[in-house]
């Protein structure tokens, strides 16, 4: 179990390499919002989003106020997370192989 957690972790450090590739495209070639990246790329999300949205108002708000943002924030953010994630799985793994 110790491996399987130590490769998800090594996967979650480096599976997601290519969102600095999107982050830069999406700041430097052409900048684009979260709505357009998401209408361009996964449009069900989209419609999930717009779906949620007519829930009520505040949810709707929400969802605009996201759909606005930037998508360079979220891949960032995004890559950001999961390589926070999978250092703390390895590390803890690490420690308890050392301890061992």
């Amino acid at each position: 179990m110790h491996s399987f957690l130590k490769n998800f972790g090594y996967f979650l450090i480096w599976g997601d390499s290519y969102l600095v590739l999107f982050f830069i495209h999406s700041l430097f070639v052409s900048p684009i919002t979260v709505e357009n990246y998401f209408l361009e790329y996964w449009q069900v999300a989209l419609y999930l989003f717009e779906w949620f949205g007519e829930i009520n108002y505040v949810l709707g708000s929400y969802i605009n106020w996201l759909l606005a943002l930037p998508a360079a924030l979220i891949f960032f953010l995004r890559f950001f997370f999961t390589t926070f994630i999978g250092v703390l799985i390895v590390r803890k793994i690490n420690s308890i192989s050392a301890h061992k």
